[in-house]
């Protein structure tokens, strides 16, 4: 990760690539992690992340194995030269600046131009209307374009440097057995994919071995146990947390009482669409929370709760079964 890093931050040091992050269906600022949903206010945002400080503290903190990138605007800032081949800008910092680029590895980034209303395929030119869409293109009709041939596996790379990486990842490793259910698998990477598959254990902790099923538990992981990044404090209470986004909604939601969604029903105000969401279930007629201990079924998971509590609590059937599981456990969040 450390090789990784270094290439990185080379190219974020001295060119005019702009990093970004996706979750789910927005784009996230690299540094600050502020949600947008159009590229042209993640690019006005990203402005005042312009210090070099600022990158080498975000590359500190970065765990992931691929950084995304914009080239909508791409050039060399050591002699101005504008360019539109993100790998020729990488041949170029090589060879004519003599930065330290680490190519065995890969290049460890994946390029994509944001434009003003659409983002385009860097290997086609084809555009989408959002980056979720470009994403299921690129690993569509891309993933197997390049006459790089892996001779074990048959899977194609764009250059020879991934498909070393590859067999060093896929093929020469020892096989490790998944430490939940004792399969033996072959490789890390299909470890990996195991766990996503079989566990649900989609994101990986670029520290230890440790693996989670979302984003913001990872990243409070990260926080928490290895103390790679900052708490965001409130500065209206002791609370903290892992993004600077959450805070802000904390603040709008617990300090200053904003109520921005109201029920046509009953006038009852929320904050945000998903409180009131769940209020609408009040005034519908569906019962989608059964009870893991009888046949009744309620509208909300809090009532069900409540039943089960009351009702099943001083003789659990479930608990006898199953000691230490919750009703949390046995009851999704949503159907």
């Amino acid at each position: 990760m450390s090789i990784m890093r270094q290439n990185v931050l080379e190219v974020l040091l001295k060119s005019t690539v702009l990093p970004f992050r996706w979750l789910k269906s927005s784009f996230r600022c690299f540094y600050c992690y502020d949600v947008f949903q159009e590229p042209k206010d993640l690019k006005a945002h990203q402005i005042i992340h312009t210090s070099d400080d600022d990158k080498v503290k975000a590359m500190k903190n970065y765990w992931e194995t691929t950084v995304y990138v914009d080239i909508s605007n791409l050039a060399c800032k050591l002699c101005s030269t504008s360019m539109t081949d993100f790998y020729k800008l990488i041949d170029h910092l090589m060879e004519v600046h003599n930065i330290q680029f680490n190519k065995d590895i890969g290049i460890c980034m994946s390029p994509f131009r944001l434009n003003h209303i659409s983002v385009q395929c860097v290997q086609c030119d084809r555009e989408c209307r959002t980056f979720g869409h470009l994403l299921v293109h690129t690993n569509k009709e891309h993933k197997g374009c390049s006459l790089v041939l892996c001779e074990v596996c048959g899977q194609h790379f764009k250059n020879n440097q991934h498909l070393r990486y590859h067999i060093n990842q896929e093929h020469t490793n020892s096989s490790v057995l998944c430490p939940l259910c004792g399969e033996e698998i072959l490789t890390a990477n299909r470890m990996r994919t195991h766990m996503q598959n079989v566990h649900n254990k989609r994101y990986k902790c670029g520290m230890c071995p440790e693996l989670f099923d979302t984003h913001y538990k990872r990243s409070r992981h990260v926080m928490m146990v290895h103390k790679a990044r900052e708490e965001v404090k409130c500065q209206h209470c002791p609370k903290t947390f892992v993004f600077r986004s959450t805070m802000m909604r904390h603040v709008r939601e617990t300090h200053l009482q904003e109520r921005n969604a109201i029920c046509g029903i009953c006038g009852w105000r929320a904050f945000g669409a998903g409180r009131l969401q769940r209020h609408m279930m009040k005034h519908s007629n569906e019962r989608n929370f059964k009870c893991p201990s009888c046949d009744k079924a309620f509208k909300t998971k809090k009532t069900m709760k409540q039943h089960y509590t009351n009702i099943h609590e001083k003789a659990p059937r479930v608990h006898d079964l199953m000691p230490g599981i919750s009703v949390d456990a046995l009851v999704p969040n949503s159907i």
